[in-house]
């Protein structure tokens, strides 16, 4: 594992050719968007951008987000590769399964056929905040199947001491009346006809508390509530009933560190320095995985991609050119 921050990292050019290290995907059909069959014939929707190189597979963040919270601040992506974005299920535009099926482990199968679907031999998996968890649970049961690994303020491999300490910056950053008013739209959403006024204030509290600056929190320009109505409404319980399928202790944490050191592939763990899961958390994550390197992005928070998008990119896209 090797760490750096921004500040020694050589800049790399966005406009230069195309370096392609692995097949475009087979498109479902002629547009660009469309639902594909997840695991248990789950209708799973999905958008492709990109003309030309290689593919990269995005995870959105939640569980419960959508794949518009990402999409519009990594559309440079796009510049050089096919990014292939999904609603995971019970999220965004996907179907609503039973709740019994609300499962990480469901995801990973997810995902699993996506990959048969799109015919991809091999995937470079780019992962935000709990994406990124999902990413290292696909990894770790397909590992043949994962060229790289892009993390991004990712899922910590524990839930204590990392998980608390998450929150309790959140809160600090709000202050007591913002975090009384989040609370109250997290009882009107289950029920509201129309969640999305309340989805939008929640956003924006919830930005307001994991990016560095409000400054930063207004160049964020994902949208957190794109997705129907019955998915905003459940957007709690499909948070609550995922993180229940991986807790391995009474209290709902996880451990995944034991889990890691059989991942061979290049894995780059992107953490902004302000972020409120703290460093501790990404520092841990790299030096369990053999093959990582880890880029700390000053003055960004949770979402470096879109705070400090001129520091973030050439980091991501020095890494998949092999650098």
């Amino acid at each position: 594992m090797r760490q750096r921050t921004l500040a020694g990292l050589a800049l790399v050019s966005l406009a230069y050719g195309c370096a392609s290290t692995g097949s475009p995907p087979h498109r479902a059909s002629d547009s660009a968007s469309g639902f594909v069959s997840g695991a248990g014939g789950v209708k799973l929707y999905y958008v492709l951008d990109g003309t030309a190189g290689d593919t990269l597979v995005v995870l959105h963040g939640g569980p419960g987000l959508n794949l518009e919270t990402v999409r519009p601040d990594l559309a440079p992506l796009a510049h050089r590769h096919h990014v292939l974005y999904f609603d995971q299920r019970g999220s965004g535009r996907s179907e609503m399964p039973d709740s019994l099926q609300l499962t990480a482990d469901a995801m990973v199968e997810d995902l699993e056929t996506l990959r048969r679907t799109f015919r991809l031999e091999r995937m470079t998996l780019l992962g935000h905040s709990w994406g990124g968890g999902l990413a290292l649970l696909y990894a770790v049961r397909y590992p043949s199947r994962v060229r790289r690994l892009v993390l991004v303020g990712s899922l910590p491999l524990r839930g204590l001491p990392w998980g608390e300490q998450y929150f309790a910056m959140q809160t600090a950053r709000r202050g007591s009346a913002e975090e009384t008013r989040r609370a109250a739209l997290d009882s009107v959403i289950p029920s509201a006809a129309d969640p999305y006024p309340a989805c939008r204030e929640q956003m924006r509290l919830f930005l307001r508390g994991v990016a560095a600056t409000p400054e930063g929190a207004g160049r964020i320009h994902g949208d957190g509530c794109a997705g129907t109505p019955q998915n905003l409404r459940a957007h709690g319980l499909v948070n609550r009933l995922v993180f229940q399928s991986i807790a391995t202790d009474s209290g709902g944490s996880w451990d995944w560190r034991g889990r890691m050191a059989a991942l061979a592939m290049p894995a780059l763990v992107i953490h902004g320095a302000d972020d409120p899961l703290p460093l501790g958390s990404a520092e841990e994550l790299a030096a369990a995985l053999p093959g990582s390197r880890l880029v700390v992005i000053p003055s960004a928070g949770h979402y470096p991609h879109a705070e400090q998008p001129e520091a973030f990119f050439p980091a991501v896209e020095s890494f998949l050119d092999g650098e």
